[in-house]
């Protein structure tokens, strides 16, 4: 990563010449290549100011040993906000990537603890949580999965903030490890989690709503009408639940990154006209059902009403 920020910054000036030469060749008048260049590169820049102060906190933290201080804490979450609203604002000016929060969905996200659900469509929306939330003053941890490991950003600073990341289908030792961050929440934290465990992709939709017909036709006739997010999967959420039974539940819904499955797609539109749009509902925590049963029940009638508002809110195209 260091390697590569530094040849980008160095190759600057030829790769602005060659994506202009790029785009003006194919009549892309509001130069996509250029703006992606340069996002990506802020990105590695990100990357690589977190890679060399990790050590630098971690001498501060006493050599390790105090990592988990508020002090330190501190440090890495101003860091980390740093970070993201450095890229939120690069990916409004050069992507046209805007976040667009309704008044509902301000009101929703008041104090903690909250388990906060979110939507998964595409990588970007990975941060959206923790930038409307760390923009809020709250510690945010997140259940993320075990490939953002490769990025040694995420590995050095958000596994320091409690954090986890576990692997796909992970079974007992990843609900072992969810539930373990529940239990720090606290009236300044929340606890991130995307229930669907992998992006939205129609063809996804379609074999798991499908195989749900023979193995749980009741799901099936509740769940068949899906169209914008897969099923939700109810362990990491119940895991949630049980280590913080103090906690609110956060749904958080967005629109406007369904046409671009991936960031390749995205690049293609850029710059976005449409904005992305977002709300929240908070769910308070009497209204949760106990049971897993009907936990599971109550979080598949939460993406139901996640879908219909998407279905409200993407633009015809």
């Amino acid at each position: 990563m260091l390697g590569g920020t530094l040849a980008g910054l160095v190759l600057l000036p030829f790769a602005c010449v060659a994506a202009l030469i790029y785009d003006v060749a194919r009549l892309r008048i509001r130069l996509p290549t250029i703006r992606v260049y340069l996002f990506v590169l802020q990105y590695a820049i990100n990357d690589s100011l977190e890679i060399l102060l990790a050590p630098v906190y971690w001498l501060l933290a006493g050599f390790g040993t105090q990592l988990s201080s508020s002090s330190s804490i501190h440090r890495h979450e101003r860091l980390q906000r740093w970070s993201l609203d450095v890229l939120a604002r690069r990916a409004d000016r050069l992507l046209g990537l805007r976040i667009e929060l309704d008044e509902a969905g301000a009101s929703a996200l008041g104090p903690g603890p909250a388990i906060v659900l979110c939507r998964h469509v595409n990588v970007v929306d990975s941060s959206l949580p923790a930038l409307l939330y760390q923009s809020r003053g709250f510690h945010v941890r997140g259940v993320l999965m075990a490939e953002l490991l490769a990025d040694p950003g995420f590995d050095l600073l958000y596994g320091r903030l409690g954090s986890v990341f576990i692997v796909r289908d992970g079974g007992p030792d990843a609900r072992s490890a969810v539930a373990e961050m529940g239990r720090h929440l606290d009236d300044r934290t929340v606890a991130v989690i995307f229930p669907e465990g992998r992006l939205f992709r129609p063809e996804l939709r379609e074999r798991f709503v499908g195989r749900m017909a023979s193995t749980d036709p009741t799901r099936w006739e509740r769940l068949s009408t899906l169209q914008h997010v897969l099923p939700p999967r109810a362990g990491g959420v119940q895991a949630l639940l049980a280590s913080a039974p103090q906690a609110d539940v956060v749904v958080i819904a967005h629109a406007g990154l369904d046409g671009y499955p991936s960031f390749t797609e995205l690049v293609r539109r850029v710059p976005l006209v449409e904005p992305i749009h977002v709300t929240a509902w908070r769910i308070p925590r009497s209204a949760v059902p106990d049971d897993a049963a009907a936990q599971a029940m109550w979080l598949d009638e939460q993406w139901l009403r996640i879908d219909s508002w998407i279905d409200g809110h993407l633009t015809p195209s």
